[in-house]
C-alpha cells in the first residue's frame, strides 16, 4: 500500500490510522478514506442546519447577537 494513502486518511481522521489497515490495498484504502471524507461533510451540514433550526427558537432581534456568541 502507497504511504501517501495511508497518509490521506490519516489526514482525514485526525489521527494515525490503526496499523492493521496497512493489510488494505491502495484502492480500499482511497474508498474509506473517501468514505471517512464525505461523512465529514455530511456531518458537518447537518450541525449547521441544526444550528439554523435551534435559531428559529430565539427572536429575530436577538438571532444575529446570539451567531456571534457562539460563533456561527
Amino acid at each position: 500500500m502507497s504511504s501517501d494513502r495511508l497518509k490521506a486518511l490519516d489526514e482525514q481522521l485526525g489521527a494515525a490510522a490503526p496499523r492493521a489497515l496497512s493489510a488494505l490495498t491502495d484502492g480500499q484504502v482511497r474508498d474509506l478514506t473517501d468514505s471517512v471524507r464525505d461523512a465529514r461533510h455530511r456531518q458537518a451540514a447537518e450541525l449547521a442546519a441544526a444550528g439554523d433550526r435551534a435559531l428559529r427558537h430565539i427572536p429575530k432581534l436577538l438571532r444575529g447577537p446570539v451567531r456571534k456568541v457562539v460563533g456561527s
